[in-house]
């Protein structure tokens, strides 16, 4: 089931470095979903002051500065999340560190058959013209609730308007929620979680749904706000999407290793680069390696024998597709079984990095063949990444 993960806390409660470790620590918990499968999006947002607000009454457009609900704690940021049920999308979202000096706020996901197809997860694109935009859709709480044939009407339209976003190529996802009643605010303090039942803000109108759009500018992510049927009775929320790279995320013919290391990104790559260092970590635990070419550069050829502590010998030959100093490494690997690793090196806060390792296989079945051993091989090849860096820090 998906859930929407709304992150509120005080703009002003975080300095720079804090903004920088929480992000990197987020980012790191995205990964890790994304490895189970469990992740859809999230980013953080433009500060609460660059955000606007939409109505339309008796067919006029009225635009105000700031964000619809006027609270201690801004909304700062969301996820998007697949999970199999409440408690665990409680369980990630008290690991957010957020949740330790604000709240977020757990609220389930409607299905909502007859929309487009999605554009998830954010993906780099160089195409892509404008920004990304969160809509968020606030309802009226009415005395009397609406008749199932106006809101069935209603959400016809919201779902036309989806369409007509994804001629233009605009649309990116969109979900009403379910009542405020099934929301969970959850905080964690002093190491202990609290849970609240009920949305973040008490309010009279409330958070009903989302819209994840492209537009060229501001103005047009407005326009767009006001088309939304919720805009008519209550409020449509613009706020800019601030972008960051975006989280890698595996398909059925990729494994997916990461690991934050505790080294500066340059030290990282310079394990890779020297082939003395190299061959000292490279491989499951208690392989050996003998080089017998190693041309570090596009093009260059890495012919190697790995001797496996069953004293066997495995032949490799790979070449070293593209070589981005200090941030990329592709490697194919031309010798059975085929396939291309990709390894990026991001810098965190703090002298850290994080090292990603990608490899793609031809096909499904053959990823899942190799993927019962080379899973935990690679966590044991980072172990001993991580030990060859500490030897000569």
């Amino acid at each position: 089931m998906r859930y929407l993960l709304a992150i509120y806390s005080s703009e002003s409660a975080w300095t720079e470095d804090e903004r920088a470790e929480c992000m990197a620590e987020s980012s790191g918990v995205c990964l890790e979903l994304a490895a189970k499968g469990q992740y859809l999006v999230a980013a953080p947002l433009y500060p609460v002051a660059t955000a606007r607000s939409v109505r339309v009454r008796e067919g006029k457009t009225i635009i105000t500065d700031g964000p619809f609900a006027e609270t201690h704690e801004q909304l700062g940021g969301f996820y998007l999340i697949d999970v199999a049920d409440l408690d665990e999308a409680i369980a990630i979202a008290s690991r957010l560190p957020p949740a330790k000096k604000g709240t977020v706020e757990v609220r389930p996901v409607r299905e909502v058959a007859g929309l487009p197809p999605e554009r998830l997860p954010f993906e780099e694109d160089t195409e892509r013209r404008g920004d990304r935009y969160l809509l968020l859709c606030y309802d009226d709480q009415p005395s009397a609730p609406p008749s199932s044939s106006v809101v069935q009407k209603v959400l016809a339209e919201a779902v036309e308007l989806t369409h007509r976003l994804g001629v233009e190529g605009k649309y990116l996802s969109a979900a009403p929620l379910h009542p405020t009643a099934t929301a969970t605010s959850v905080r964690v303090h002093a190491g202990k979680r609290l849970l609240t039942d009920g949305p973040f803000a008490e309010t009279n109108e409330v958070l009903g749904g989302y819209y994840l759009i492209t537009a060229a500018n501001p103005d047009e992510a407005l326009a767009i706000a006001a088309q939304h049927p919720g805009a008519r009775w209550g409020v449509v929320e613009v706020r800019r999407i601030l972008e960051l790279p975006p989280i890698p995320v595996p398909d059925a013919c990729e494994i997916f290793n990461w690991r934050d290391l505790p080294f500066a990104r340059p030290d990282v790559f310079r394990a890779f680069s020297d082939p003395a260092r190299l061959a000292r970590w490279w491989g499951p635990q208690g392989f050996r390696n003998t080089f017998h070419e190693f041309r570090f550069e596009p093009g260059g050829a890495w012919r190697f024998v790995m001797h496996g502590p069953d004293g066997k010998d495995y032949d490799n030959q790979c070449v070293f597709a593209d070589i981005e100093c200090p941030g990329r490494i592709v490697i194919d690997h031309v010798s059975a079984p085929a396939f291309r690793l990709t390894i990026t090196l991001e810098a965190l806060p703090g002298q850290r990095t994080r090292l990603v390792w990608r490899q793609r296989f031809p096909t499904a079945a053959i990823r899942d063949q190799i993927a019962k051993f080379a899973i935990k091989a690679n966590q044991e090849n980072l172990d001993r990444l991580t030990a060859e860096l500490g030897s000569t820090s």
